[in-house]
């Protein structure tokens, strides 16, 4: 099996199209607006207290929680632009007749389940190295101590780009059809998950295990890196999801999400 050559098809494939470099250059426009947008705001951000007056965000901004400030900041395109584009893909396969096309012209079931993992790995690899370029270029509003992000800082983003690129892909393969696929993919990722967690806490049982659902687990890997306030969406339910169980539990999903997306491929019509 040669991954380079499978990996240079998904590329063939995908990069003449102008949807998926819109959503590229949408991905990085987005991601350097809104840590510009998050460091103009935190920046002049003032409060008085007993004649002073100091910034409560200054620290955000300096080493190491700059990093992990635009790790959070990151999550968001990750779950919006990367999960559309997994979903775009695998949609645009099926109206082109590209998978079964790849079939036809040689390539086994198992190596188009292969090149579709190894194009997501690889997306979400450029996506991990453009976050740490981008730190890299910024570096802290002080300007000093930039340092680079620790190797589980870097493993939580990429697992995180991951894991949204196989759950938008898993609702295109499922769903087929791009503008129902999103709009559900959509919908489930910025709230009808966090609806359903809220009906059933009240409703059947107050339990933490509400807090390991997909998005849930997704969004936890790149938390806000500020203490929990009063009113915080895990209220009630004890404490938020530590990095070892966010991580443990996106290595689940992520693992579940490549079964059942190959299971698809191998076994139903394409």
């Amino acid at each position: 099996m040669n991954l380079p050559r499978l990996l240079l098809i998904e590329w063939k494939k995908f990069s003449p199209n102008l949807t998926f470099r819109t959503m590229v250059v949408l991905y990085v426009a987005s991601f350097t607006l809104l840590l510009s947008l998050a460091r103009l705001v935190g920046s002049n951000l003032k409060l008085s207290a007993n004649g002073q007056s100091y910034s409560p965000t200054v620290e955000l901004f300096t080493y190491p929680k700059n990093w992990q400030l635009m790790a959070w900041i990151g999550s968001w395109p990750n779950m919006a632009l990367l999960g559309f584009l997994g979903l775009f893909m695998i949609t645009l396969e099926f109206s082109n007749k590209t998978l079964r096309q790849s079939v036809i012209f040689g390539l086994t079931r198992k190596e188009v389940v292969v090149a579709k993992l190894a194009w997501v790995t690889m997306l979400a690899l450029a996506a991990t190295v453009f976050y740490l370029v981008l730190g890299m270029i910024g570096g802290p509003a002080d300007g000093t101590g930039m340092g680079l992000p620790s190797a589980v800082g870097l493993s939580a983003f990429f697992l995180q780009a991951v894991g949204y690129l196989l759950l938008g892909t898993l609702a295109g393969l499922l769903i087929r059809q791009t503008a129902l696929a999103t709009l559900l993919y959509l919908a489930y990722v910025m709230f009808l998950e966090s609806v359903a967690r809220w009906i059933i806490y009240f409703a059947v049982a107050k339990t933490r295990l509400l807090l390991f659902l997909p998005e849930q687990v997704l969004g936890a890997l790149t938390p806000l890196p500020v203490p929990t306030s009063v009113g915080a969406m895990t209220r009630g339910w004890g404490l938020p999801l530590s990095p070892m169980e966010a991580s443990l539990m996106a290595l689940l999903y992520v693992a579940l999400f490549v079964v059942v997306f190959s299971n698809r491929i191998l076994k139903s019509d394409i």
